[in-house]
């Protein structure tokens, strides 16, 4: 991945311009945000508006274990893309071993689940669970559920 635009150059991916658009999105809904907490939700809630607004779209992206004629790459290249960005939010002091790539993982695997059983009208209601778990490994419980329902209490 070219880490200036955040565009990959491999060729066989067939999401770039989703990914382009996801990651554009991510970033436009981080840029609003002062802290870095708020920052991680706003990424999250941008994520999943994109899935909403456009569930097939979203589903390219999220493309695993040769489904459809994908080969991971469209998945492992949107992993890779959100744990970037997460990564560069995350303050260095916070940050864990491992970095990112679990909970990104586990928050891909959610939303295609939702996407391929047709609960897109579910993925508005676990947003502020998909916060949390991604704050959690960061600042512990109570201080992740505190910022989810801070942001989740903000009218959008």
């Amino acid at each position: 991945m070219d880490e200036r635009t955040g565009s990959y150059s491999e060729v066989g991916g067939g999401a770039q311009r989703e990914l382009a658009d996801l990651r554009a999105l991510v970033a436009q809904a981080c840029g609003t945000r002062s802290e870095w907490p708020d920052k991680v939700a706003a990424g999250v809630y941008a994520a999943l508006d994109f899935a909403v607004a456009d569930p097939d779209r979203a589903l390219a992206l999220l493309v695993r274990d040769g489904e459809r004629g994908g080969a991971d790459l469209a998945y492992r290249q949107t992993v890779d893309c959100l744990s970037g960005m997460l990564d560069g939010i995350v303050p260095a002091a916070t940050s864990r071993a491992g970095g990112p790539a679990g909970s990104v993982q586990g928050i891909a695997m959610i939303v295609s689940d939702h996407l391929r059983a047709d609960r897109v009208d579910g993925l508005g209601r676990i947003g502020p669970a998909l916060v949390q778990f991604a704050l959690q490994p960061y600042l512990g419980y109570a201080e992740a559920k505190r910022w989810t329902d801070r942001y989740a209490a903000e009218p959008r």
